[in-house]
């Protein structure tokens, strides 16, 4: 085998807790120092190829600066979603003060996690509803912790299990090829034995029988299965909301068919000013149509984030030419061949030929029987993901608990790691499930991240100013900072998310006086 060597820093260059890039023949590499130790590894997160520098290491744990991906920095293992694959790691030599770098000309980019083979000799089957990312990880998890059995992934899609967050941003805009979109290619899961099920709709679960039923051929038998469903947009109950160009937006096929009729509109109205309201305005502005956003909220995300932030992202959107009917609700969509026009609830109209309806979701839980659901639809577990009766749940269904009481969270992130606990545990692992929630989300050219959860929050503390290129936004509920809303405060995201994580976080006075993110959690 050959190699490539380089000196890649001085000995006096990293303190304890510190990192670097640097550069081996070709290759980016991370450089990192850990109790006195150095460690050296691929530098880019097997995610998006955030480069890993810009993230935060906080003991062993390395955090990408843009989704929030966890590895070992010791042996680029993947810890927590966003990324699946580890980092590859490399050899490397103290000469003196120099710190040399080997790395093999045919290294690759990513390192996937150790799986079990499947033996024949274990009869026991293992069987996931939901073909999305908490399904994926969920699969992959048993097999990285060592079973050997058979394990099925059903499906009602189509498609292989993908990166559902494109669906409303670049692929979209038509700028993200398919290739993109797959977390795994088919390959992958008929190499590590994981039967995939797809275009198969689950109609029913009869826990007591362990069977799963389906709208054709006959019920499945499983010894343990995770319900990993996820959710389903609601509906407008209005007249014309079934018509041809009245569209919702939650699949790749759905967001594929968007696309389509986003590049022959010129006139488009988006119900619902929510995440998925506005990233689609935002894309099918970039396809040009002429957007207008109808919702009964007077600002975008105001419950969430406040009106201050839901000011600021009204004025990105606006800048860009996206009209908004704020304090207004649709009462009529008319179908003249397509659509024609949208009425709302003051009598006016708004001609449009696509209408997309962002108006929230539901958990996808009708099928289930004799498991007792929440009012919501969602399924309440254990902090194991555990609901009962061999039944594990994972992702937007599930109430799982948190800080003393009971929440369901909507979050790919949280999908996915949760996805991963309750496979693992499945097998036996005994993992309870620990990560701080997070998610982001691009409004125009502005990228947002957001850590924690709370709602009803009782007041705010913001570092930096709202109108200006950056900031943060402390949420505060009970005397704590429970959430942080971060405008390209990437690093500083990232530390405060350790703390959360760690139960560290200092109090609000401490911080409306000025505080130092790295270095309080190096403290």
């Amino acid at each position: 085998m050959s190699y490539q060597e380089a000196k890649a820093a001085k000995v006096s260059d990293l303190q304890n807790g510190e990192m670097k890039q640097a550069q081996v023949g070709d290759t980016d590499v991370l450089l990192a120092k850990v109790d006195g130790q150095f460690y050296a590894l691929y530098a880019k997160c097997t995610h998006y190829g955030a480069p890993l520098a810009d993230g935060i290491l906080h003991g062993r744990r390395l955090v990408c600066p843009w989704h929030h991906a966890c590895f070992d920095v010791k042996t680029g293992r993947h810890l927590e979603a966003c990324g699946i694959d580890g980092l590859p790691t490399y050899d490397l030599r103290i000469e003196g003060e120099d710190v040399i770098v080997r790395v093999p000309d045919d290294s690759p980019d990513r390192v996937t996690n150790m799986m079990a083979r499947p033996e024949p000799a274990n009869s026991k089957s293992y069987v996931i509803i939901g073909g999305g990312a908490a399904g994926a990880y969920a699969a992959e998890g048993m097999r990285e912790a060592g079973f050997t059995g058979r394990i099925t992934l059903i499906s009602a899609e189509a498609e292989v299990p993908y990166d559902r967050p494109n669906c409303s941003k670049e692929f979209l805009q038509d700028e993200a090829p398919e290739e993109w979109m797959p977390l795994r290619p088919e390959s992958f899961y008929k190499e590590h034995d994981i039967i995939l099920l797809k275009g198969h709709k689950v109609t029913r679960v009869g826990p007591g029988k362990k069977q799963i039923h389906f709208e054709k051929g006959n019920p499945l038998a499983y010894d343990k299965l995770l319900i990993a469903t996820g959710s389903v947009p609601r509906l407008l109950p209005i007249p014309g909301a079934d018509s041809k160009h009245v569209r919702t937006l939650r699949s790749l096929r759905d967001s594929r068919e968007l696309r389509e009729l986003g590049k022959k509109a010129d006139k488009a109205v988006i119900i619902g000013s929510s995440f998925i309201g506005l990233e689609s305005a935002m894309s099918l502005q970039h396809l040009g149509c002429e957007v207008t956003v109808v919702a009964p909220e007077k600002l975008p995300f105001t419950r969430i984030w406040g009106d201050a932030v839901g000011q600021r992202i009204l004025k990105w959107h606006e800048a860009e030419g996206v009209q908004f009917r704020l304090g207004r609700t649709v009462k009529h969509i008319y179908n003249q061949s397509e659509v024609s026009s949208v009425e709302l609830d003051d009598e006016s109209r708004l001609e449009a030929n696509l209408v997309l309806v962002g108006i929230g979701v539901q958990p996808a839980t009708s099928f289930l029987e004799g498991l007792t659901r929440e009012k919501d639809g969602g399924i309440r577990v254990d902090e194991y993901l555990h609901a009962g009766q061999d039944i594990y749940a994972a992702g937007d269904i599930t109430h799982y608990p948190e800080k003393g009481k009971h929440v369901r969270i909507e979050h790919w992130k949280v999908a996915c790691q949760q996805g991963r606990v309750a496979g693992m545990n499945m097998v036996g692992a005994h993992l309870k499930y620990h990560a701080v929630p997070f998610f982001w989300s691009a409004q125009q050219d502005k990228v947002l991240g957001y850590a924690g959860h709370v709602k009803d929050y009782d007041e705010t503390i913001v570092e930096g100013d709202l109108d200006g290129p950056s900031f943060l936004v402390h949420y505060i509920k009970d005397g704590a900072i429970r959430a942080t809303l971060s405008l390209f405060r990437d690093k500083e995201l990232c530390a405060i998310q350790e703390l959360m994580y760690e139960g560290r976080m200092p109090k609000p006075e401490k911080v409306k006086k000025g505080v130092d993110w790295v270095r309080i959690l190096k403290e």
